[in-house]
């Protein structure tokens, strides 16, 4: 069989659908994964090939945290210019697109392949449908084919847990549950000898992730804080950055561009971060309490969950001082409720089917979404 995966040009999309592709190559599929030149060599260092289609995420705006949504519209127009005719080329079985990439479901029914929406967190709210449908339903139109307005009944894989589940409408009625993966490490990928020699139980990461990261105010803010407490602060400034930028720092605090999650997360106590679904979700695996900075995009959403379940405290913009960043920290790493209400998140997200056992069940959805179609075209 043959699978392709697209994703937007940015690593907490592209790394969601990772453990996905890596497993359909292991049952021997032949596999392909379709994102922008700037993530081809992050997807082709985790043993995949990968198609560069469409801008880059600079070349595609870069984004901001009001214009996000006319982002993922305007990169799917420019995408499927080159994703469309060689997904019709080379003609996949299946075609599993994450929720924002939409120029995938555009390339699937040129190519008569099977649609799949891989979730990228909390499944987004009916308003945001609202807004992609009338780009959905032109790309079809455009290019040909039918099944814009039938990929709201496609299979969504949602890597969300029951606990976290947001109220109100589904955009997907028909999801599949898929265990979250905090990051997949690459072949030789280790933790600097500084840091593997600290103490775990006293660890902290502090991170805003690859794309909200240059925010310099809520950075320096969230480091003052945190180099007050008696920890061990390890810190990922994001990609294209010079740690260098924040000065000199105590010996107890560690600076790097970026480290592996996979590798890192396990060592720690606590995450301070943005949260981004990824390392939200990474934290949670960890049964890791976390102290949620948004900035924009999803994180506002993220931070209410984290806030809602007992896992974790907030701090909404304009409240990011270094005292305050200072106490919660504290109370997070003092006060056991929170690491117990982390704990009851970890073990659900445990407990939910992994991508292997996920793929295996996807032809089956597959048939059981074509019946349906059927039964509901009579």
């Amino acid at each position: 069989m043959r699978v392709l995966f697209t994703a937007c040009p940015l690593h907490g999309h592209v790394n969601t659908l990772l453990p996905l592709a890596q497993a359909a190559q292991r049952s021997g599929h032949e596999a392909i994964f379709a994102t922008g030149a700037d993530l081809v060599p992050h997807v082709e260092r985790h043993g995949l090939a990968a198609w560069p289609v469409g801008p880059t995420h600079l070349e595609g705006g870069n984004g901001s945290a009001t214009a996000w949504i006319e982002y993922f519209l305007t990169m799917a127009e420019r995408r499927a210019h080159d994703l469309v005719p060689r997904a019709a080329e080379w003609r996949p079985d299946l075609v599993v697109s994450e929720e924002t990439e939409l120029a995938g479901p555009v390339a699937a029914a040129a190519a008569g392949a099977r649609r799949v929406v891989h979730g990228l967190g909390q499944m987004p709210p009916i308003r945001i449908w609202d807004a992609f449908a009338p780009t959905v339903e032109a790309l079809h139109q455009r290019w040909g084919v039918s099944g814009g307005d039938a990929l709201r009944d496609e299979t969504y894989l949602d890597v969300c847990p029951p606990s976290l589940q947001p109220e109100g409408e589904r955009i997907w009625p028909h999801s599949r549950p898929i265990r979250p993966v905090p990051g997949l490490p690459v072949a030789g990928e280790r933790l600097p000898d500084t840091l593997t020699a600290r103490r775990r139980e006293r660890m902290v990461h502090l991170t805003l992730g690859t794309v909200f990261h240059d925010a310099p105010a809520v950075f320096e803010a969230a480091l003052a804080g945190l180099r007050r407490l008696p920890i061990d602060l390890v810190v990922t400034t994001g990609p294209g950055t010079d740690p260098e930028r924040f000065g000199p720092q105590p010996a107890n605090v560690l600076l790097a561009p970026y480290l592996p999650h996979a590798l890192l997360l396990p060592r720690c106590r606590l995450v301070v971060s943005h949260g981004g679904a990824g390392i939200m979700f990474g934290a949670l695996t960890h049964g890791l309490p976390q102290l949620v900075l948004p900035q924009g995009a999803d994180q506002f959403m993220n931070a209410d969950a984290v806030r809602r379940t007992g896992s974790g405290l907030v701090l909404e913009p304009g409240h990011v001082t270094a005292d305050a960043v200072a106490a919660a920290a504290g109370r997070l790493l003092t006060e056991p409720s929170f690491s117990a209400a982390a704990a009851r998140l970890g073990a659900e997200i445990s407990a939910m089917p992994g991508p292997d056992e996920v793929l295996a069940a996807l032809w089956t959805d597959g048939d059981q979404t074509s019946q349906r179609m059927s039964v509901s075209r009579r």
